[in-house]
């Protein structure tokens, strides 16, 4: 019985806090929340986190991130230039939760504009 107490005690925890989640994002308005470098930070952090939860190859987050940088310049690049960019990219040996968090901060700042 104490193994399975373990086991539900993390799920029971998220729960709650999606909950609480559910709730403020209820209870606040969008407006009354001060926008701050802080909460960008927050955002791009969450949105790494759900973007890690998929498990993608590190190539997979190399090409993305070569695409989305590609993409501001020109909207349709070639295979041929992603993929050259995907090895620039491969060549800083950021890890995956460095790329998870790149792809993510891209996103959220395409998203403002």
């Amino acid at each position: 019985m104490v193994v399975s107490n373990i086991i539900e005690e993390p799920d029971s925890r998220i729960r709650k806090w999606l909950n609480q989640l559910k709730s403020f994002n209820l209870s606040v308005p969008i407006t009354s929340i001060k926008r701050s470098e802080e909460t960008s930070e927050d955002h791009v952090s969450v949105a790494a986190y759900y973007l890690s939860l998929e498990n993608r190859s590190y190539n997979n987050l190399c090409w993305i991130l070569a695409e989305k940088i590609l993409k501001k310049t020109n909207p349709t690049p070639a295979d041929d230039e992603i993929r050259k960019k995907a090895e620039e990219i491969s060549d800083l040996g950021k890890n995956n939760d460095e790329l998870c968090y790149l792809n993510a901060e891209l996103d959220i700042l395409t998203s403002k504009k």
